[in-house]
């Protein structure tokens, strides 16, 4: 899963300024999570439902349900190790942003 920040394009990262990848940021390049028990953004369970193995989607969530997610808690943190994905997601969320959610499911339970 990359989470992007659509709101901040750059040359470099056209679709918006990445600040989580699970490649960069877990220890087992993903994240598990159950959709619909409220642990992740609204907006992400939303745009999951129905997605099967192998699925790719790419999910956009308004500032509104980030805003939201953030308050409580249900945004992923950066690792320690990311250092630029941590102040990235300390800047970016104080502004109106629109994150773009790229998700690719490997497991289902």
């Amino acid at each position: 899963m990359t989470i992007r920040c659509k709101s901040f394009s750059t040359a470099n990262e056209p679709g918006g300024v990445k600040y989580f990848s699970t490649k960069e940021d877990t220890d087992f390049n993903e994240l598990a999570f159950t959709v619909g028990s409220g642990e992740m953004l609204p907006g992400l369970e939303e745009g999951m439902m129905g997605m099967r193995k192998g699925g790719l989607r790419r999910v956009e969530v308004p500032s509104t349900m980030v805003f939201a997610a953030r308050k409580e808690g249900q945004l992923p943190l950066p690792s320690e190790k990311n250092k630029d994905g941590k102040r990235r997601f300390d800047s970016l969320f104080k502004t109106d942003a629109t994150v773009l959610i790229e998700v690719l499911v490997t497991r289902i339970k």
